[in-house]
C-alpha cells in the first residue's frame, strides 16, 4: 500500500484512526463512574495565577505522573486526540499550550476527547491534579482518570466550565483499586457537554497529576541513529555492500571496516552524493563490496561516527524468509494458535470468531443469508478480512512458490515441514498449506446460486465499530457482517481461483477443480456486473478498499484464467485490452508497478512467469517490460542517498504505507535479474532490503525482531504490549508501512513531526497507525524478497 489511493479511507478513517485506535487504547466508550472520587474534588481558583505546584517548582518534577506537563517545546507527546465519529477536529501546540479544535462534537461526550497515558495508578496511593484551561467561546469539559480500555472505569472525574480567559483547576482522589499499569488522563469535550457551537477551541497548559509516594523509574533511552547507515542484519559476501553517512563535508571522508575483534579491514574514501532531498541529509556513501570475507559484528567507521555492528555472511536471511511467512499462521482467524507453532507461549491464543462459520449479511446491503466466513488470515492491525487485500497477499505467496518452480533454485525452502505450522508433514509444501487457508476464505465470500449477484463476492466482513487495542481475537465479542459484493473483490477470487487450480491440480485435484469452478463462476458474474464498486468512505469498525476502475482487475483475472486453462476467449479479451500494450510503472503518480487497487501486473508477471500457453515471444515481450520497469526502479535509486527503490511525489512526499512499495518494486527488480541474469538487478534488490533494514536516515530496522533497533510497537490489536502488558509483543518478522508524509493519526501529528521531511515522518508506537501499521499484503511480498535473498546467497 503505497500511495493514497491504497488507502484513500484514510482520512474519513476515524477508524483505522480515531475510532479505531483511538476508541481502541482510548475511551470510545461511556464511563463506569467514579469508582474511587472523594467527591467531584474540582477545586476552581479565583483566577489563572493561582498557579502553586507548577511544573518549575522545586522537587515538583519527581512527583509528577505527566510526560508533558508544559509545552514549550512545541510538541504533545503523549497528550494526543480521539474522535469517535461522527465527533471530528485537531489538535495544535499554539503559544506553548495544547489546543484542541472540535469541528463536530459527535453525540457522546467522549466522541471528542484528548487525553495522556502511559502512566500507572497505584492502589493506595493520593494524587492531586492541577492544570489551566481555558476555550475559544463558553463551554465545559470532563476531566477523569481512569481505565484506558473497557470497562472504562473511573477514579476521579470532574466536570468544569471554562470561559475564554485561563483559569486554573485542581482536583484530588486516593486509589482505592488495584494498580492500573494503563490509566489515563483524558478530557471529554463532546456531546452535550459540549455548550459551545462548532468549530470551538479548547486548551490546557501547566497541567500536572502528581502522587506524592511517586517513583520515577530511568526511562529507557531511545537508541540513537548512528550518522553511519547501514544494513544492521548484514550483507551477503558476494553482493554489493553500502552505506549511507548524513556528513555535511563537501570532500571525500576516509573510511574504514572494523572486524569484530576491532581490528581494520578495509579503508577508502567516501563518495560525495550532496543534499538529499528525500531525508534532508547531506550525504556521502561508502562502497564497501570488496569485502567478502565472512565475519560477525563489522563496524564501519567514518571519522569518529561508526555504524551499528552488522554481519557478513550467506545465511544472514535464512531465518528472517521464515519468521516473514510465519507471520501469516500468527494472524489465522479461526484456528488456536498454539505451541509449538507459536513459537513463544505468549504468542499462543484460543481460536478468534469462531462465529465467523456463519455471517450474515449487514442491514441494508440486499442480501438475506449468512455464509461461511471463517478461516483467512486478519488483514493488518484490526480484525477485518477483505477480499481485495487477501487477493494480493495469497497471489505474493503463490508467485513465489511459481517463481521457486519455474525460474528458482529454492522451491524446496517452504516445502512439507519447512514452516512452523499444524499442516507440517501432511505432503503438501507449507507454503501452499499457508495459502490455502485465506483461499477457503475467499471462495467462501462467493454469493451462493439461487441468490440476487450469485457468484459475485462479497467485498469485506468485519466487526459492527472498530475495537481497541489490547484485545485477542477470541475476546472480540462484537458482531461482524458481510457487506455488498463489488466487481474488485470477484475478480480478486476469479484471479487467485485460477492460480489455485493450476497449483493444486498435482497436489489436490479434488480443490483445484473447487478453485476452478469458483474462479469461472466469479468470471461469468463479473462479467454481468463489471461496474459494481465498493462504496468510497469509512464503515464503523472497517475501511472501505474502494476502487471505482475494475479495467485492471479483469486483465489481471483473465491472464490467471489464461495461464490455466490456455482457452481462446481469455486470450482475447487479453489482447484486446489496452492494458496489454505496457506494463505498469506509474500508479497515481508514484513509480509503482502493483497494489491491492491496481493489479493489471500481477497478470503480466504471472504470465512471464508461468510456462505453457503464453507463447514465448509473447513471453519473451513481457519479460522485456519487466525489466524496463527496474531500470526506473534502479533509476531512482541512483537518485536517493539512502539508495531506497522509491521516489517522493511530486509534493515531495512518502504516502502511506511507502515501505510496501519498496517491496513490491523489488519483486519487480528481482524478476529483472531471474529472466536477464543481469547483476544490478540483484543489487537493486539488495539495496532495497538495506533501507528497510536500518541504512536509512533514521536508522530504523522497520522489521520486528531484526537489527540493533529493531521494529519494537506495530500497531495490532494482540501484540500490544506497549498498550497493556498483559498482551504480548510482536514477534520477529513483521515488517512495518514506514513514513508517510500525510501524518493521519493523532499519535504522529502529536510528536512535532508536522512538516517533516519524507523519509523521516516515522514514529515507532502502537498508536501511530498511519506510520507502523502492519498487514499481510506489506508481509507477502517481505517474504517474497527474503526468500529471493537467501536462494541468491547459496548460488
Amino acid at each position: 500500500m503505497n500511495h493514497p489511493i491504497l488507502k484513500p479511507w484514510i482520512l474519513s478513517r476515524a477508524g483505522r484512526g480515531s475510532a479505531l485506535v483511538l476508541g481502541a487504547l482510548g475511551a470510545l466508550g461511556p464511563s463506569a463512574g467514579c469508582a474511587t472520587s472523594q467527591g467531584p474534588g474540582a477545586e476552581v481558583a479565583p483566577s489563572a495565577g493561582a498557579d502553586t505546584g507548577a511544573a518549575g517548582s522545586p522537587g515538583a518534577a519527581q512527583t509528577n505522573l505527566l510526560k508533558a506537563s508544559d509545552f514549550n517545546d512545541n510538541k504533545s507527546l503523549p497528550w494526543t486526540t480521539s474522535f469517535t465519529a461522527p465527533g471530528a477536529g485537531s489538535a495544535e501546540v499554539k503559544s506553548g499550550a495544547y489546543c484542541v479544535t472540535v469541528t463536530n462534537k459527535g453525540s457522546n461526550n467522549w466522541d471528542a476527547q484528548f487525553r495522556h497515558r502511559e502512566m500507572v495508578i497505584q492502589k493506595g496511593h493520593s494524587y492531586t491534579i492541577q492544570y489551566k484551561a481555558w476555550a475559544s467561546a463558553p463551554t465545559k469539559a470532563r476531566p477523569k482518570v481512569g481505565m484506558s480500555g473497557p470497562p472504562y472505569e473511573e477514579y476521579w472525574s470532574d466536570t468544569v466550565e471554562l470561559g475564554t480567559e485561563p483559569r486554573t483547576f485542581s482536583g484530588k482522589f486516593s486509589m482505592a483499586k488495584a494498580d492500573d499499569a494503563t490509566a489515563e488522563l483524558a478530557f471529554h469535550i463532546g456531546g452535550a457537554m459540549a455548550s459551545s457551537k462548532e468549530p470551538f477551541e479548547v486548551c490546557i497548559d501547566d497541567i500536572r497529576l502528581d502522587d506524592a509516594e511517586f517513583k520515577a523509574s530511568a526511562a529507557a533511552s531511545a537508541v540513537a541513529a548512528p550518522k553511519v547507515a547501514v544494513n544492521q542484519v548484514g550483507y551477503l559476501p558476494g553482493a554489493i555492500k553500502v552505506a549511507s553517512v548524513s556528513n555535511a563535508a563537501t570532500a571525500p571522508l576516509a573510511w574504514e571496516l572494523l572486524d569484530g575483534a576491532g581490528k581494520p579491514v578495509a579503508r577508502g574514501q567516501t563518495k560525495v552524493f550532496g543534499k538529499d532531498g528525500a531525508s534532508g541529509d547531506h550525504v556521502h556513501l561508502v562502497d564497501f563490496t570488496i569485502v567478502k570475507a565472512p565475519g560477525q559484528g563489522y563496524v564501519l567507521k567514518v571519522g569518529e561516527e561508526k555504524s551499528f555492528p552488522f554481519d557478513i555472511g550467506a545465511g544472514i536471511y535464512q531465518k528472517l524468509k521464515v519468521d516473514a511467512l510465519a507471520y501469516f499462521y500468527h494472524n489465522r482467524s479461526g484456528i488456536e494458535i498454539k505451541m509449538p507453532y507459536a513459537g513463544k507461549p505468549e504468542l499462543a491464543r484460543p481460536a478468534g470468531h469462531l462465529h465467523d462459520k456463519s455471517t450474515r449479511c449487514l442491514k441494508d446491503s440486499g442480501c438475506d443469508y449468512a455464509l461461511d466466513a471463517s478461516r483467512g488470515w486478519y488483514d493488518a492491525g484490526d480484525h477485518g478480512k477483505y477480499v481485495v487485500n487477501g487477493g494480493i497477499s495469497v497471489w505474493t505467496l503463490l508467485n513465489w512458490y511459481e517463481r521457486t518452480k519455474h525460474l528458482g533454485t529454492s522451491s524446496a525452502d517452504f516445502g512439507d515441514g519447512k514452516l512452523n505450522i499444524p499442516e507440517g508433514k501432511n505432503g503438501v509444501p507449507d507454503i501452499l498449506d499457508e495459502a490455502r487457508w485465506e483461499l477457503e476464505f475467499l471462495m467462501g465470500m462467493q454469493v451462493p446460486e439461487g441468490k440476487p449477484l450469485a457468484g459475485m463476492v462479497h467485498h469485506k466482513m468485519h466487526d459492527e465499530s472498530w475495537t481497541g487495542l489490547g484485545l485477542a481475537p477470541h475476546e472480540d465479542k462484537l458482531a461482524r457482517f458481510l457487506h455488498k459484493p463489488s466487481t474488485a473483490a470477484t475478480l480478486n477470487v476469479v484471479a487467485t481461483g485460477a492460480q489455485c487450480a493450476r497449483i493444486w491440480k498435482t497436489v489436490d485435484a479434488a480443490f483445484s477443480a473447487k478453485c476452478l469452478k469458483a474462479a469461472e463462476r466469479a468470471w461469468a458474474a463479473a462479467k454481468q456486473n463489471p461496474a459494481l464498486y465498493a462504496p468510497p468512505g469509512g464503515d464503523k469498525g472497517g475501511g472501505p478498499y474502494d476502487d471505482t476502475d475494475a479495467k485492471d482487475e479483469f486483465y489481471w483475472a483473465a491472464a490467471e484464467l489464461f495461464v490455466t486453462t490456455g482457452k481462446p476467449e481469455y486470450k482475447q479479451f487479453l489482447q484486446a485490452s489496452p492494458l496489454n500494450a505496457r506494463f505498469p510503472t506509474e500508479i497515481e503518480g508514484g513509480a509503482a508497478s502493483m497494489n491491492w487497487r491496481v493489479t493489471d501486473g500481477l497478470g503480466q508477471i504471472s504470465m512471464a512467469i508461468v510456462p505453457g500457453h503464453v507463447d514465448a515471444a509473447w513471453q519473451k515481450e513481457i519479460r522485456g517490460r519487466i525489466a524496463k520497469a527496474a531500470d526506473q526502479y534502479l533509476a531512482i535509486a541512483d537518485k536517493e542517498g539512502y539508495r531506497t527503490l522509491v521516489a517522493r511525489t511530486p509534493a515531495g512526499k512518502y504516502d502511506w504505507g511507502s515501505n510496501s512499495g519498496v517491496l513490491n518494486n523489488m519483486i519487480v527488480v528481482a524478476l529483472a535479474h531471474d529472466f536477464t541474469k543481469q547483476p544490478k538487478y540483484l543489487d537493486g534488490v539488495v539495496l532495497g532490503m538495506d533501507y528497510l533494514l536500518g541504512r536509512n536516515p533514521l536508522g530504523q530496522s522497520y522489521v520486528t525482531g531484526y537489527g540493533e533497533k529493531p521494529l519494537e510497537n506495530p500497531h495490532h490489536r494482540f501484540w500490544a504490549h506497549q498498550a497493556n502488558s498483559k498482551y504480548p509483543k510482536a514477534p520477529p518478522g513483521a515488517v512495518s508501512g514506514g513514513p508517510n508524509s500525510s501524518l493521519q493519526d493523532p499519535h504522529v501529528q502529536s510528536a512535532g513531526l508536522k512538516g517533516c521531511v519524507a523519509q523521516r515522518c516515522f514514529v515507532d508506537h502502537i498508536e501511530a497507525w498511519s506510520v507502523n501499521e502492519i498487514t499481510i499484503n506489506w508481509n507477502a511480498p517481505f517474504a517474497w524478497v527474503t526468500g529471493f535473498l537467501d536462494e541468491k546467497a547459496r548460488q
